[in-house]
């Protein structure tokens, strides 16, 4: 099995043999369920999964292995869950609209949209972090802007192209509308798998600043060594609730690709009773005092919505892409 696992709890038992389990409205888990995390661990999405999973784990009355399986902006896991078994025993976190991008630009052989949505449960929104070093001289986007248009800084931490940091510094570079009032005139984007080794470029000073999500890179900044500076969400972060949103500095804003809705999929072909019960078990998860302490100790927002808001939150990201003609930028550009 690919990626880092680790098992959560001690419960668990045999799957039964009938081979039509999981076809009925009368469905269970049987067997320790796995939980794939597209993405690095320490990432945003590995934290919802970390935070969530000790009262799913109650809630499914099943181990949850939480298993990383990095690369591919999202689609390495995602591929691993679309040839999974549609039996209920393996889901997948999401951030969408990250992973949408990645499928326009290389066909992996695969559509996300047949992926079967099982619910959301939170939202996260992208950040800009930088390294405590500049702390006295960098306090807005506006300076970090100016750290790299002076020539001070070249360079900016990433992920690979077609993620929405890929989008959000291309159009503040080049994109009509957009460039004009950004002028953001960095010159290297260093690119890496996730939130979670962003962070930790920026903290080790290998790039003085990169573009994370508000909850995966929490963590690296309650340990110290880097600092948020701005959201790119015009509402602001729940995580950072005293940083400022690029909109409140007077840029444009960029909220079709600035926030990052927390999905939960399953693999396509998914009976609708099977469906049906696990995303019953993942609303009972959610409302989990445990669930709820935690984001009230990580600012991360919680809450849920069922299988249909899952389905459309891929199928309209994929629809503004397209319609905002996305994919002509990156390929322009890149």
């Amino acid at each position: 099995m690919a990626g880092a696992g680790a098992a959560v709890s001690m419960a668990g038992c045999l799957q039964d043999d009938d081979p039509d389990a999981g076809d009925d409205e009368d469905w269970e888990p049987a067997e320790t369920i796995r939980y794939i995390v597209p993405y690095d661990e320490g990432g945003g999405t590995d934290v919802y999964a970390r935070g969530i999973v000790e009262s799913l784990t109650d809630a499914m009355d099943q181990d949850i292995q939480v298993d990383n399986v990095p690369g591919g902006g999202g689609l390495n896991g995602f591929g691993e869950l679309y040839g999974s078994d549609p039996d209920g025993h393996t889901i997948a976190g999401s951030a969408t609209p990250l992973e949408v991008p990645p499928q326009m630009l290389d066909d992996p052989g695969f559509d996300q949209r047949e992926l079967e949505g099982i619910a959301n449960i939170g939202r996260s929104t992208w950040c800009l972090i930088v390294n405590e070093e500049y702390e006295d001289e960098v306090e807005t986007f506006e300076d970090v802007r100016e750290m790299h248009n002076s020539g001070e800084w070249d360079s900016i931490g990433i992920q690979e192209p077609g993620s929405p940091q890929d989008i959000m510094t291309l159009l503040a570079k080049h994109g009509e509308g957009y460039a004009e009032e950004y002028d953001w005139q960095w010159e290297d984007r260093v690119q890496y798998t996730g939130t979670g080794p962003i962070a930790e470029a920026v903290t080790s000073g290998e790039v003085p600043c990169g573009i994370g999500t508000d909850a995966g890179t929490e963590p690296d900044v309650s340990a110290g060594g880097v600092y948020p500076v701005c959201t790119f969400w015009s509402e602001g972060t729940e995580v950072y609730p005293d940083i400022p949103s690029v909109t409140d500095e007077g840029y444009p804003e960029m909220d079709f690709i600035a926030g990052v809705t927390r999905g939960l999929y399953a693999p396509p072909e998914t009976p609708e009773g099977t469906i049906e019960e696990l995303s019953a078990r993942v609303e009972e998860a959610t409302e989990d005092e445990r669930y709820e302490e935690w984001s009230d100790e990580t600012g991360n927002p919680i809450f849920y919505e069922g299988p249909e808001e899952a389905n459309a939150a891929i199928d309209d990201a994929f629809e503004e892409m397209e319609e905002l003609e996305i994919v002509d930028l990156i390929e322009e550009h890149s």
